[in-house]
């Protein structure tokens, strides 16, 4: 670094292989704006450079971590067991320095945008899953606005307020506008084609507000779940039952979806009068025709919730080992972005990695993007979060 036009030439050769990483403008060139010196790190020396545009960026090594707390690779090692909910004094235990030092490391990682961060060379997904998880903060239920997509999570926020009626539109759209705001940031002219929901009027109406030309998919697992909770009793016969209603599901396009559909409603008119309430929830079932056929106008749509309940999985079991949100508001916000984060970045289980082999995918963000910027996983995420992951607005959250 103190050699500044080999400095640069390092630069430009970056900035050809990942442009995504750098700030717009960066192409008109730049020139050597100021520097400082770090004393902690050796005598350090981070530079900054301004853009023909006038704006002011710093250059700092991915090596350490923001604000200088700590080496990446070090740190490293203690945050990949958060994303299972290792306490922080645990992690001081076999680390060191103390519990608050690891959660306020955990807690800068939910200051990167979600989508910007993961989303590098490919666009934006434009077919999602999202459904809401009630926790609770300070011994009061607030929403998570969980939003899913190729198996990464691109959105997760905590509602502002706690939940004030069973049907909170208000809440709901504010925790899902965030990924609205972060995947406009990412891509202007983003407009998704569907998104599939559990069906709650709240949910179906908060993404209406937010995407006015989405198609909602509703969610054909839990239409049989709900049948499944009334049917158990019926044993053998549930699995004929069972077997009747995935034999619709399978149908390849939405006049023969439909005909089944008939097929099916004919028939549990007249085998299943042992039953009423079974036969209630699937003629539910089938009154919903119209809401499952839009999936067949989206091939590339999710028709089940299966791409959001993985995570979902995931966050419940993170949430239960903290035993929710006490505290302040943002920094429990701050928490459930991390988890997310780290959702997307943390390495595959060496079982999953052979799975993967073809070629070898070490993380989500690697199997979204098909490269990674480096084998460490936490400094592949500071450099996928060059400028906070915003590419038009650089707020530090």
């Amino acid at each position: 670094m103190d050699d500044i036009e080999n400095y640069r030439s390092y630069l430009l050769k970056y900035y050809k292989l990942y442009p995504e990483a750098f700030p717009c403008g960066f192409e008109l060139g730049f020139h050597w704006h100021d520097k400082r010196v770090i004393k902690k790190q050796k005598g350090l020396i981070i530079r900054r450079i301004k853009l023909t545009d006038g704006s002011v960026y710093e250059i700092v090594p991915s090596s350490l971590m923001p604000y200088m707390s700590g080496l990446t690779q070090e740190v490293s090692k203690g945050l990949f067991l958060r994303q299972w909910g290792v306490p922080y004094e645990a992690i001081a235990y076999l680390f060191g320095r103390n519990a608050m030092y690891w959660e306020r490391c955990e807690e800068s990682l939910g200051r990167l945008s979600i989508v910007g961060s993961l989303v590098k060379r490919h666009l934006v997904p434009t077919h999602l899953a999202a459904d809401e998880k009630i926790s609770y903060w300070n011994g009061g239920e607030v929403y998570i606005g969980l939003t899913s997509s190729a198996d990464c999570v691109l959105g997760a926020e905590l509602s502002m307020n706690r939940v004030a009626e069973p049907f909170d539109t208000e809440n709901l759209q504010e925790a899902y506008g965030v990924f609205k705001s972060e995947a406009l940031d990412c891509q202007a002219d983003y407009s998704p084609k569907s998104v599939n929901l559990d069906g709650w009027r709240a949910t179906n109406q908060s993404w209406k507000n937010l995407f006015l030309t989405i198609t909602i998919i509703l969610c054909f697992l839990h239409a049989f779940l709900k049948v499944r909770e009334v049917g158990k009793s019926l044993k053998e016969k549930f699995y004929e039952i069972g077997d009747k209603i995935w034999e619709v599901f399978r149908k390849e396009n939405a006049i023969e979806f439909r005909q089944e559909i008939a097929t099916l409603l004919i028939w549990i008119q007249s085998n299943c009068t042992e039953n009423e309430r079974v036969k209630n929830k699937v003629q539910d079932l089938c009154s919903k025709v119209e809401k499952f056929v839009g999936a067949y106008e989206h091939p590339q749509c999710y028709k089940t919730s299966n791409q959001i309940d993985r995570p979902m999985n995931m966050l419940d079991r993170y949430l239960y080992q903290m035993r929710y949100f006490k505290g302040h508001r943002k920094t429990a916000n701050l928490k459930i972005r991390a988890w997310a984060m780290l959702y997307n970045f943390t390495p595959f289980s060496q079982r999953v990695q052979k799975q993967k082999n073809k070629p070898k995918k070490s993380s989500r963000f690697e199997e979204f993007n098909e490269f990674v910027y480096h084998n460490n996983w936490l400094e592949n995420m500071l450099i996928a979060g060059s400028m906070n992951g915003f590419k038009q607005s650089h707020t530090i959250r």
